[in-house]
């Protein structure tokens, strides 16, 4: 009896390790990259917080970056700090080293406008297809806590969410063009593009209707190869195409050359990356407005068959503009597309007013002090954040409590404070949510004694000058100074907020 019952513990125990070793084998392996272009090593910190992330951890076997594969991730870096958002067939070199079914890797940079990128793509080392990926502008590196679990979701829902490259057609990214005003010594111009292009080429992959196979390099290749070996009969097409359009179709001979050299390249480059279109893509500059243009196109002949433009002062609002072309470019009805940028700029918009850290949005209520009449303060109010890193405060004091014996006494105190607001997750200190403010106010008071049959009256105008923390969104302390102008009087109050905040 012993014996049969040790051999059914032992049976069952080798089944549920068989079935847990499965359980591991059929987690897709997932390699992350550290992020290029980050300063003093946040770009290795933010793979490594991208790593430990539950949603990650859950769903993918998270594959450690060996030191082969740190060497060829150091090389690539060192040779072309671009290639983590650009070429995925040297990102799944890399995959290929760390046996891993999908690899991520990002970049970080500094936006002209001061503000931050951090943009993360998912590549599938098989296929080659770019599945997804994530991007986000920010003020400081201490804002990355805050977007962490949005960047993990989207990745997981990213890879687990994806159809086979079979059931749709393929779309390779082209190598961007910039035409218009001469590039800035310091690559500036050529940078934004690319950057936009794979902000475009993210946002097509999400969409759904090709499969993106943003195979940088051997296009290149193949453009190298066409231009030399195509020079010749090139010119002999374009001298061709003038003459036989020259006083027939009313057509600058510029735009015939134009026309003649875009379409070699394209073919060249689509047959390169075994894809059935090509997406282009290229920057016009008319002084400091730049237009993005981006087509897509048919390998063969490189006949049109969706374009989009947009027009832009910055690349922060060049970022934005990316996921309208790609509803242009994906929907086949114009008008479906314009409901889905409608959405999205309605979207964007909660976004901006309630998902940045520097707009203080909130209702709360508070309980102190003045340390004299009144004894005891109660509070309502509310901010209201239009601006980033300020607010506009309405509330309303109610006092009791008389320091005097046998007096009574109560208060009412509407007032209006505007504050300047510092937030935490921007600071080298990050608390959490909330942060530091200080500001200027005023307010009318409305008070009454009652001493058995007797009463006195009070009602005056004040002034205020307040500071406060508010911490992880919640808690809030302050200490408010007031003022007739002829004596002073304080609160000190404890409280609870809740900030109307989307991450």
């Amino acid at each position: 009896m012993k014996k049969r019952l040790f051999v059914a513990v032992l049976l069952m125990g080798c089944g549920m390790l068989a079935l847990a070793q499965t359980d591991c084998r059929e987690k897709p392996r997932l390699g992350i990259l550290p992020f290029a272009g980050g300063v003093g090593g946040v770009g290795e910190t933010l793979a490594i917080l991208l790593s430990s992330r539950l949603e990650i951890q859950g769903a993918f076997t998270v594959a450690p970056i060996t030191g082969e594969a740190a060497a060829v991730v150091s090389e690539h870096i060192f040779q072309r700090a671009d290639f983590a958002f650009t070429d995925s067939d040297a990102v799944a070199d890399i995959g290929g080293i760390l046996d891993v079914d999908y690899i991520v890797s990002g970049h970080m940079r500094r936006l002209p406008s001061g503000r931050n990128l951090v943009v993360a793509t998912v590549i599938c080392v098989e296929t080659l297809e770019l599945v997804g990926g994530y991007y986000r502008v920010h003020r400081s590196v201490w804002e990355i806590g805050g977007f962490m679990p949005s960047m993990s979701n989207a990745l997981v829902e990213a890879i687990l969410g994806r159809a086979g490259p079979g059931s749709r057609p393929t779309l390779a990214v082209a190598p961007y063009r910039f035409r218009g005003v001469p590039v800035e010594p310091d690559g500036v111009d050529v940078r934004d593009l690319q950057t936009l292009t794979q902000i475009l080429a993210i946002e097509i992959a999400r969409s759904g209707e090709y499969a993106v196979m943003p195979r940088a390099s051997v296009m290149q290749r193949a453009l190298s190869e066409w231009e030399i070996r195509e020079a010749d009969e090139r010119a002999a097409a374009i001298g061709w195409a003038i003459e036989m359009l020259w006083g027939i179709i009313d057509v600058p001979h510029e735009v015939v050359i134009e026309e003649a050299e875009r379409i070699g390249p394209i073919t060249a480059m689509g047959r390169a990356a075994e894809t059935g279109f090509v997406l282009s893509v290229e920057k016009r500059d008319l002084g400091d407005l730049g237009t993005f243009v981006a087509g897509i196109l048919h390998t063969e002949g490189a006949e049109p068959l969706y374009g989009a433009s947009r027009g832009y002062r910055s690349v922060c609002r060049g970022v934005d503009m990316m996921a309208e072309i790609a509803f242009l470019l994906t929907s086949p009805n114009p008008e479906d597309a314009q409901v889905r940028i409608a959405e999205l700029s309605r979207r964007r918009w909660r976004a901006d007013m309630f998902g940045d850290p520097a707009r203080f949005w909130s209702v709360g209520a508070s309980v102190g002090t003045s340390l004299a009449d009144p004894w005891v303060i109660g509070t309502l109010q509310g901010t209201a954040a239009p601006l980033p890193f300020s607010f506009l405060r309405l509330g309303v004091d109610a006092g009791f409590i008389s320091g005097m014996e046998g007096v009574g006494y109560f208060s009412l105190y509407p007032f209006a404070h505007l504050a300047f607001f510092l937030p935490f997750c921007i600071t080298p200190l990050p608390l959490g949510g909330g942060g530091w403010y200080i500001g200027v106010g005023g307010g009318f008071l409305m008070a009454r004694y009652a001493f058995y049959d007797l009463y006195e009256s009070i009602r005056t105008p004040m002034a205020d000058f307040t500071v406060g923390v508010n911490i992880r969104n919640v808690f809030d302390v302050s200490y408010n100074l007031r003022t007739d102008f002829s004596s002073f009087n304080s609160k000190i109050s404890v409280g609870f907020t809740h900030r109307f905040f989307i991450r």
